[in-house]
C-alpha cells in the first residue's frame, strides 16, 4: 500500500530543465573512442593510479581529493558516448597523456556537459551498491573489458524511447581517520573469523578453502589504496517503464559478481513520496556529486579499474577511432 505512494519519476519545469542542462559545477570532460583494431586493456590498472591524487586538509581530517567520474551516455539510440569527468585541467592532461600510452590509436573530443532533458521528459533512475559489506571485493579480473556486458545491453535496438546516463563517481579514501579505522578494524575482524577454527555441536572444523580465499582477497582490500565508489543509472523518458529500464540495464553490471567472496552489485530504484527528491536525484548527477544519493561503498585499485574499462567489441552504435 505504502508503495503506491512512492513517486519514480517527475517531469521538470522549463527552468529546472535548463538548470540540469547547464549545470553551476564546472568540470572537464573528455569523450573518448576507442581504436577499432588495437588492444584494449580489460582491467585498466594503471589508468586509476594515474589519476589517483591524495589531498586532504585540516590535518588530515577532511578529504580534498578531486572526484571523478565515467559515464557512458546514450542520448539517441544511434550513439554511445564514453567520457570521463575530471575538476581540473592538470588531471585532464595526466588522462590524456596516461590513455594515449596505454592504447594507442585512441582519440579524444571535448565531452558532454548537464543533463539531456527537457519539461516534456519524465526523470528517475536508479543505483547499484554492494550486496555483501564493501570489504568483501567484487570480481576484477577479466580476459575481455567487462564493461562489454553493460554496453551490449544499450544496443541501437534496446529500449530506444529512453535515454540514458551511467555514472560512476570516484574519489580516494583519505580523511576521517577514526572512520576509516573501524572500516580497516571490521574488515580485519571479519578475516580472523575466516581463518579461525570454527566450532561445532560436536567438536571443531579447520576453515574451508572458500573462507581462506576470502580471507585473503579482504586482507588484500583492506591493506591498499581505496576508493569511495558510485554507480548511479538516469533514466529519461521511460515514465512508467523506469523501474523495468532500470533493471534491464543493471544486468550488464551481473559479470562482476564474485564466486570466490560472494560479493555482487545490488539494484536501487530510485523512489520518494515527494517529487522533488526525484529530482534532486537527477541534480547530483548533472553536478557529479555524490550528494544523499549515492550509496557509496569502497573498491580497491583493481575493482575500480574493472569498472572504468573500455570497450573492445564492436557495436554499431559505438563511434570508434578512425585511424
Amino acid at each position: 500500500m505504502i508503495d503506491r505512494l512512492h513517486h519514480y519519476t517527475t517531469k521538470p519545469t522549463e527552468e529546472q530543465a535548463e538548470i540540469l542542462q547547464k549545470p553551476p559545477v564546472k568540470s572537464y570532460s573528455l569523450e573518448v573512442k576507442t581504436p577499432r583494431n588495437g588492444d584494449i586493456p580489460a582491467v585498466p590498472v594503471n589508468l586509476v593510479k594515474a589519476v589517483t591524487e591524495l589531498q586532504s586538509k585540516r590535518l588530515g581530517f577532511v578529504n580534498t581529493s578531486p572526484v571523478a567520474s565515467f559515464e557512458i551516455r546514450r542520448s539517441h539510440p544511434d550513439k554511445i558516448k564514453f567520457q570521463f569527468s575530471i575538476p581540473t585541467v592538470r588531471l585532464e592532461r595526466k588522462l590524456r597523456t596516461h590513455l594515449t600510452n596505454e592504447i594507442p590509436g585512441i582519440r579524444f573530443e571535448k565531452g558532454s556537459q548537464g543533463i539531456p532533458v527537457t519539461s516534456e521528459d519524465t526523470v528517475g533512475g536508479g543505483l547499484l551498491t554492494t550486496g555483501r559489506r564493501d570489504w568483501y571485493p567484487l570480481k576484477h579480473e577479466f580476459k575481455d573489458p567487462p564493461i562489454n556486458s553493460v554496453v551490449s545491453a544499450l544496443h541501437r535496438h534496446a529500449m530506444r524511447d529512453t535515454k540514458f546516463i551511467v555514472q560512476i563517481l570516484f574519489q580516494p579514501v583519505i580523511g576521517r581517520p577514526l572512520r576509516r579505522w573501524y572500516w580497516r578494524r571490521r574488515a580485519y575482524q571479519r578475516i580472523g573469523y575466516l581463518r579461525k577454527e570454527k566450532e561445532k555441536l560436536w567438536g571443531s572444523r579447520n576453515p574451508t578453502p572458500r573462507e581462506k580465499r576470502q580471507a585473503d582477497a579482504i586482507e588484500d582490500k583492506a591493506g591498499t589504496n581505496r576508493f569511495h565508489t558510485s554507480i548511479r543509472f538516469l533514466v529519461i523518458g521511460a515514465d512508467e517503464y523506469t523501474q523495468s529500464r532500470v533493471k534491464e540495464l543493471s544486468g550488464g553490471y551481473n559479470i562482476f559478481e564474485n564466486p570466490d567472496t560472494g560479493q555482487y552489485l545490488d539494484t536501487v530504484t530510485v523512489k520518494s513520496l515527494r517529487e522533488n527528491q526525484i529530482l534532486g536525484f537527477a541534480e547530483t548527477v548533472a553536478n557529479r556529486e555524490f550528494g544523499s544519493w549515492s550509496h557509496r561503498f569502497q573498491t580497491s585499485v583493481p575493482e575500480l579499474a574493472a569498472l572504468l574499462s573500455l570497450p573492445s567489441t564492436e557495436q554499431e552504435n559505438i563511434t570508434q577511432a578512425e585511424p
